[in-house]
C-alpha cells in the first residue's frame, strides 16, 4: 500500500476537518483528540465538497447539504443503526453509497500526516 503525506499534524487542529492536496492527492483529515482520520473530500450524498465542514465529536457535518458522518468509520449515523444483521448492512452500503464515505489509513510521524492512496475495503461489523 503506497502512503502520500498530505499535511503536518500542526496544520489539522484538534476539533477540525479540512480537505488537504498533495502530490494529486485530495482528503480531508479531521483531528478528533489525538487521532487523525482521512475521508474522502467529497460529501457521498450529494458531491459537496467537504472543506469546511464542522466536527462535533467524532460527527462531520457537510457544509453545504448537512449531512452527517462519522470521521472515525465514515458510516452515516442514521443509517447505522437499522442494520440487524451482516448482509443488510452490506447490501445497504452497497447499494446506497450515500450511506458512507470512502476512509483512508492514516499514518503519523515526525515529518506529517500521510494517507494511504487507496481506501478501506468496506467491512460494516454489526454486533
Amino acid at each position: 500500500m503506497r502512503f502520500v503525506r498530505i499535511a503536518r499534524l500542526e496544520e489539522i487542529a484538534r476539533g477540525e476537518a479540512r480537505v488537504f492536496e498533495r502530490d494529486g492527492v485530495r482528503a480531508l483529515l479531521a483531528r478528533v483528540g489525538d487521532a487523525v482520520f482521512a475521508l474522502q473530500p467529497t460529501c457521498p450524498h450529494k458531491g459537496c465538497d467537504w472543506n469546511g465542514a464542522e466536527l462535533d465529536g467524532e460527527v462531520l457535518s457537510c457544509p453545504r447539504c448537512r449531512f452527517r458522518y462519522s470521521a472515525r468509520t465514515g458510516l452515516n449515523p442514521l443509517t447505522t443503526a437499522c442494520h440487524v444483521n451482516q448482509s443488510t448492512a452490506e447490501y445497504h452500503y452497497r447499494n446506497f453509497p450515500e450511506g458512507r464515505a470512502d476512509s483512508y489509513d492514516v499514518r503519523i510521524d515526525t515529518d506529517g500526516v500521510a494517507i494511504a492512496t487507496t481506501p478501506r475495503p468496506f467491512r460494516k461489523v454489526v454486533a
